[in-house]
């Protein structure tokens, strides 16, 4: 079966209204009929499954999703506080790239202290 095959059922339903809120799909199918033109693909939503924020139902090693778990993935919510949560985290103010960049001269600074100079023998 090839790709373009794969989404027969998409093309004889091209609209989200026209599936019931428990039918699955799979992730292609799921990406084609809610975003056929991007931003998220088959692979964005592995990467929600892998991440937990896409349920879903594994049948015959295959991943099928539900419109009503589709709807739940791309409710907006605030960032969360807490870094062990799954997710994305709210940036504090020891993080963004100007204290990356401290970090480095950090590393920097050590090492040269640690290392012997060059050309130097021991």
């Amino acid at each position: 079966m090839t790709k373009h095959a794969k989404l027969e059922r998409v093309r004889a339903r091209p609209h989200p209204e026209l599936w019931a809120d428990d039918e699955l799909l799979t992730l292609r199918e799921a990406a084609a009929l809610y975003w056929p033109d991007g931003p998220l693909t088959e692979t964005s939503l592995r990467t929600a499954v892998r991440d937990g924020r896409l349920p879903i139902s594994q049948i015959a090693g295959k991943f099928f999703v539900t419109k009503t778990a589709l709807r739940n993935l791309t409710v907006c919510e605030p960032l969360r506080d807490d870094p062990s949560a799954p997710g994305l985290t709210r940036r504090g103010p020891d993080s963004g790239y100007l204290s990356d960049l401290a970090k480095i001269r950090e590393m920097r600074a050590r090492s040269a202290r640690s290392t012997p100079a060059a050309g130097c023998k021991s």
